[in-house]
């Protein structure tokens, strides 16, 4: 092998390595070591912003996750918060989503006195917006970082319909 191509095979390794150490010393990937760029930026520490969530609040106040299938049908705890969070963004979406959780609400409680899950009887149900930082196992499960109040309904509002 001739001296300018070892030469140059040798600057080309370097140059993977170094870009490697470089990227795990920023903690950013940069082209070529990421094809993605949506993928390229390593988070220090491993959060989940954003996740919609319904709770029941329970006739003594106690606020309870609504996390069941039986409980949310015909969605599950994982499409419900993806359409919930669609419909929000959309023009009007504050209304459209507090009818959709007076829907959810309607159902549950529906569902819940033909005996097809075992929920608590509630009188409210509320959307939070919640933030998390991550810990192993899920330890903080119950503990977001943060919490905020979308939308809530009561019964008292049903009735008065």
């Amino acid at each position: 092998m001739s001296f300018t191509r070892l030469a140059f095979v040798h600057v080309l390794i370097l140059g993977l390595i170094g870009g490697s150490f470089y990227d795990i010393a920023t903690r950013q990937e940069h082209w070529p070591f990421s094809d993605y760029p949506m993928f390229a930026v390593i988070p220090r520490k491993p959060v989940l912003d954003n996740s919609y969530r319904l709770f029941g609040v329970t006739y003594d106040n106690r606020e309870v996750a609504i996390l069941k299938y039986s409980q949310l049908w015909p969605l599950d705890q994982s499409r419900l918060p993806i359409g919930l969070r669609r419909l929000y963004r959309q023009p009007g979406g504050r209304e459209r989503v507090r009818t959709a959780v007076e829907d959810t609400f309607r159902r549950y409680e529906l569902r819940r006195e033909q005996g097809l899950h075992d929920g608590p009887p509630l009188r409210a149900m509320r959307l939070y917006v919640l933030n998390w930082d991550l810990e192993p196992y899920a330890a903080n499960l119950d503990r977001p970082r943060s919490r905020e109040l979308l939308v809530e309904v009561s019964r008292v509002q049903e009735t008065a319909r």
